[in-house]
């Protein structure tokens, strides 16, 4: 499977911070935060409870990923794969859950049954 569109892709979106790698990973878990809370929010009660959950969490992997082999962040520069995993941990679940529940509280018609 050939996976150079997607690099030049994400390399086009995350590439000005290179030179940081620890900033890099904290955009791309934010941006993939962003997307998963709009996933949950927009799928309403389909995603409440475990589902969401588990699609968060699935998405927090993939941005690892993304991270790890699309954008080929030397995990000898973050300091270890702990850290790759740990930073910026918080902030991606937080960001997650906090979008995720204003969209569910406060958009009309997406917590609806």
């Amino acid at each position: 499977m050939e996976l150079d569109p997607l690099k030049r892709f994400f390399n086009r979106l995350f590439g000005r911070w290179s030179h940081s790698p620890n900033d890099q990973q904290y955009y791309v878990k934010i941006f993939f935060a962003m997307i998963s809370a709009i996933i949950c929010g927009l799928g309403g009660p389909v995603f409440a409870g475990t589902r969401g959950l588990m699609l968060g969490l699935l998405i927090y992997v993939l941005a690892l990923f993304v991270i790890r082999y699309l954008l080929e962040v030397s995990i000898d520069k973050l300091g270890g794969m702990r850290q790759l995993v740990t930073n910026s941990l918080p902030s991606y679940l937080l960001l997650w859950i906090v979008l995720w529940t204003i969209m569910w509280a406060f958009w009309p018609g997406v917590g609806q049954t």
